[in-house]
């Protein structure tokens, strides 16, 4: 029989510590109002586009799904007869679109009616009429459509990176208030339309090449790979300027590409082993290792030769030439797939990006977060604050600027931290000018790097300075 050591001042000692804690209440841990708004607050359908995908987002992701009922309002443009939805309209002249449990976002898609001819004054204004609890209504609470090219002259919007595992590379048209999401895993190489005979590699997952002394594809095999694991291959805890080499030199220069020109003799063009990188997750998704051959074809193109390390056959696709991108894609999984929009609908994207870092011992290839690029038509200056407030800055400051056209020209300057010990943070102290591929001025300026306090987010604004002549 066991005996006991507590006294009877004990249990009460005991019971009034009971009754204090019982009393205590625990602080209520309230989350800010989940909002429904639509991403951008007007946008444009050109002469050549023939529907266009509009998006409704939330604040957070919710446990149920959640409808939201959207009215639609034309403006010299009828309903079944100029345009319609998907989905349609109910009784009411209403879309109802559900945004799925789990998700924080939904779209619902305008098409134009075949072989109607526009004027280019019809417009649709479309608002959030109503949603499920509990989700409320945010601000951006209207949708303008206009049935012509936009040129917007003010614009904020919230770059839809895919959370903090950055899943997506998010192209975004500044006067078209417009941006583009796309899985970075999608593609693989990425072959330039223009006069040269180029090819990139995805840099956004880390993408590697290192070219190997045969032309023959089928007479590759492990051997040819031998040490190429240490070698080609990102390391952010012992990066070596060694491996430098094998990268895409982040500048976007086309000279300085892993991959050499291809040149017009076949016997020229030697394989390659491509180590291609990783995607989002924790851990990161290897995506292993290729073998390819580049050539030039008949038709004024390329053709890809491609296949496993050790496979004696590989699979082969031609590329051609496309005056309206600048680059052409393929993955290495699925052959030839779209990426990134015609020339002139992008001008910055963000991404995750294989970048450069100096650790005092020469540049090493470093891999990076919140990378801001600029579209081969696009130059940028930037401006600090000191110098002139981004309220005050107009159409005759331009002159005093000077503009950069390499790719990285806003880069990762418009954040800082995130190193050991540091929280990344939006850097408040500048703003960037950029001229876009028609010749139109904007300021832009970057308000948040998360939302919700979550990466992968980051949030912009954009005013336009000089309209293209």
């Amino acid at each position: 029989m066991f005996k006991t050591n507590i006294t009877r001042t004990g249990f009460v000692l005991l019971g009034a510590i009971i009754a204090l804690s019982a009393c205590r209440k625990r602080p209520d841990v309230s989350l800010p109002d989940n909002l429904v708004t639509f991403e951008s607050s007007a946008q444009g359908l050109a002469s050549t586009e023939n529907s266009i995908s509009v998006k409704i987002k939330l604040s957070r992701g919710t446990d149920k799904d959640i409808p939201v009922t959207i009215s639609v309002t034309p403006q010299n443009a009828v309903y079944g007869t100029d345009f319609t939805t998907t989905p349609a309209t109910n009784a009411s002249g209403q879309i109802v679109v559900t945004i799925p449990s789990g998700n924080n976002e939904a779209s619902f898609t305008v098409s134009k009616v075949p072989g109607v001819l526009y004027d280019g004054n019809e417009k649709i204004v479309f608002g959030l009429y109503s949603s499920a609890s509990p989700i409320l209504i945010g601000s951006s609470k209207e949708f303008s459509l206009t049935f012509a090219e936009l040129l917007a002259t003010s614009a904020s919007a919230t770059i839809d990176g895919g959370g903090a595992a950055f899943p997506n590379k998010v192209f975004i048209d500044l006067s078209a208030n417009r941006q583009v999401p796309v899985l970075r895993t999608n593609w693989d190489l990425g072959f330039y339309t223009g006069p040269d005979y180029r090819v990139i590699l995805n840099s956004s997952t880390g993408m590697m090449a290192k070219q190997i002394a045969k032309n023959d594809l089928s007479q590759v095999t492990a051997a040819d790979t031998i040490g190429f694991s240490a070698d080609v291959v990102f390391s952010q805890f012992a990066p070596t300027t060694t491996s430098l080499a094998y990268i895409d030199y982040p500048d976007g220069d086309l000279t300085k590409t892993a991959i050499a020109a291809v040149s017009a003799t076949a016997t020229d063009n030697k394989v390659y082993i491509i180590n291609r990188g990783s995607g989002p997750g924790t851990p990161a998704v290897e995506r292993g290792w290729k073998k390819v051959r580049i050539l030039r074809n008949a038709a004024g193109g390329y053709t890809l030769q491609y296949a496993d390390i050790a496979a004696a056959t590989f699979s082969s696709v031609d590329i051609s030439k496309d005056d309206a991108y600048f680059f052409k894609y393929v993955s290495l999984s699925t052959g030839a797939v779209s990426v990134e929009p015609e020339k002139k609908k992008w001008d910055i994207a963000w991404t995750y990006f294989s970048n450069v870092t100096n650790f005092g011992t020469g540049e090493v290839p470093y891999l990076f977060q919140d990378i801001i690029l600029q579209n081969r038509n696009v130059s940028v200056a930037k401006v600090m604050v000191t110098t002139k407030a981004y309220a005050d800055f107009g159409e005759a400051d331009l002159s005093t600027l000077t503009f950069s056209s390499i790719q990285t020209a806003i880069g990762s300057d418009w954040r800082s931290g995130g190193g050991p010990g540091t929280a990344p943070s939006v850097r408040t102290d500048r703003y960037y000018i950029v001229k876009d591929g028609d010749n139109n001025y904007y300021k832009l300026r970057f308000t948040a790097l998360t939302q919700n306090g979550e990466r992968g987010y980051p949030a912009f604004e954009v005013t336009l300075v000089k309209r293209g002549g």
